[in-house]
């Protein structure tokens, strides 16, 4: 089962599992589940706010994919909910229920002593999960990046506008979130026991100002503290996005625990040849759209 699905990594690992597998899915809007339901998961509309909400739909369930949480929140109280608090309902739900191992998408850098609220909160997260007595893996992930996703949208768009987020020498290692789903479908199918943290990130680091040069062909950017990124985009996405998110952008997010690539036996994709993946999909989209009109 995933929860939090309705992204994309959600829909990436659903994707990526659906084709071994039964899947459930979570997602907090009913909406939210039809193009889950394409891909072949049965779908519920639950908050995974309390461990009642869970129990109910994890019976006979062996893998428990916890994805719920999130920067953009709108204050850290909220955040806090969201990822530590979920954590904890995840952990009790499958531990009642019986579920035998749990993956965790967390972040380099989470540490329960940042003091970041987002980093913080998933220090907090990965506490609850490895002291659980669960199998369980912790994924330190990198950005993820495909059709979505408020780290590649805000940076796009930023490239677009010529702003950077922060001074541009924060570095990352942006991973493909189907390079996410194939691991998390090779933890899935580890007929031993599981127990640790691995981080994913893309063979190549790079600056936030190589990304930008990458996407903006050249031009030299701005560079906007996180207060004034998170304005912008605010006006620029229609959505709003926080201080808190920004200011995490504007931090370097790379791998800090051994590599789940090796561990796992997936290959990582290199940035560039994952814009070209992403062109490609949202090509296949728009002519579907043109198709369907």
């Amino acid at each position: 089962m995933v929860t939090g699905a309705s992204g994309v990594l959600g829909h990436a690992i659903v994707r990526a599992l659906a084709e071994r597998d039964e899947v459930r899915a979570t997602v907090r809007r009913p909406e939210a589940g039809e193009s889950l339901r394409a891909l072949g998961a049965k779908v519920a509309v639950v908050p995974v706010e309390e461990p009642d909400e869970l129990i109910e739909i994890l019976p006979r369930v062996h893998t428990l994919v916890h994805l719920v949480g999130g920067v953009n929140q709108p204050s850290d109280d909220a955040i806090l909910a969201a990822n530590h608090g979920s954590a904890l309902a995840a952990v009790a739900a499958a531990k009642e229920a019986g579920t035998r191992r749990l993956i965790l998408l967390s972040v380099p850098g989470a540490s329960v002593a940042h003091q970041h609220p987002f980093l913080r909160a998933k220090g907090l997260a990965e506490e609850v999960v490895v002291q659980s007595g669960l199998e369980h893996a912790v994924l330190r992930s990198s950005h993820a990046y495909g059709l979505g996703g408020l780290w590649f949208t805000a940076t796009v768009m930023g490239a677009d506008h010529g702003f950077v987020i922060g001074d541009g020498t924060q570095r990352c290692a942006p991973v493909l979130a189907s390079d996410v789903a194939k691991v998390v479908a090779a933890i899935d199918d580890r007929r031993d026991p599981v127990g640790g943290a691995w981080s994913l990130g893309s063979p190549l680091e790079l600056t936030a100002d190589e990304v930008f040069a990458i996407e903006a062909e050249g031009e030299e950017p701005a560079h906007l503290e996180a207060g004034e990124a998170a304005e912008r985009l605010t006006g620029l996405l229609g959505i709003p996005v926080s201080a808190r998110a920004t200011g995490l952008f504007a931090m370097s997010s790379v791998p800090d625990a051994p590599g789940a690539a090796d561990a796992f036996g997936v290959r990582m994709t290199a940035f560039e040849e994952g814009l070209r993946v992403v062109a490609a999909e949202v090509a296949e989209v728009e002519a579907k759209v043109d198709g369907s009109g």
